[in-house]
């Protein structure tokens, strides 16, 4: 199956709640999209992308509200090593290649899920404020760990987890960011 016959299997854009994050780079206004992001990173790492993406947009939202935010005034600190949260950061605000992204995988807060490898757990610092979120309660569900677990053992299971990965982006796409985070 090639990447345009699986992002055929994510809900069609016209359902995603709020597609668009507006950033300014200098006093240029940026429109970045999920879509947008999607292109950048790829379909092998969509819950990722997409959890990282509606996390960046609830930190603006948080932050600046309707008001102006600079990409580069973005940091994201985590002890989630994911690719898909990677490439959502580097793509809304460079903070990979602007050296404002840090994960540790040591890091740890007794109210963030656990995943893997590491804790879902981000501070984002955004307009001089820090904010501590995890995923809302229920996201990803236990059948996301349990098919990551098990992806190694053969066809099915690597099928049973990129199946996983797309409910999970399904779920992200359908919800704004505030129904898909919570701040601790």
């Amino acid at each position: 199956m090639d990447q345009s016959d699986i992002t055929d299997l994510l809900i069609p854009q016209s359902d995603w709640a709020t597609p668009d994050l507006y950033l300014f780079e200098d006093e240029d206004r940026l429109r970045l999209n999920l879509a947008g992001a999607i292109q950048f990173s790829g379909i092998k790492s969509i819950g990722g992308l997409v959890l990282g993406f509606r996390l960046v947009q609830y930190a603006v939202e948080l932050s600046a509200g309707s008001g102006a935010l600079q990409r580069d005034g973005i940091s994201i600190y985590t002890s989630f090593p994911g690719r898909g949260t990677q490439d959502a950061f580097e793509y809304t605000c460079r903070a990979l290649s602007g050296n404002r992204y840090c994960c540790d995988t040591t890091l740890h807060h007794p109210a963030a899920q656990s995943g893997q490898r590491g804790q879902f757990l981000f501070t984002v610092r955004a307009n001089e404020q820090s904010m501590v979120m995890t995923p809302a309660d229920g996201m990803p569900q236990r059948s996301y760990f349990d098919a990551d677990r098990h992806s190694k053992d053969g066809d099915a299971a690597a099928k049973k987890w990129r199946d996983e990965k797309i409910l999970f982006a399904n779920t992200l796409l359908s919800l704004p960011p505030e129904k898909c985070l919570r701040v601790l």
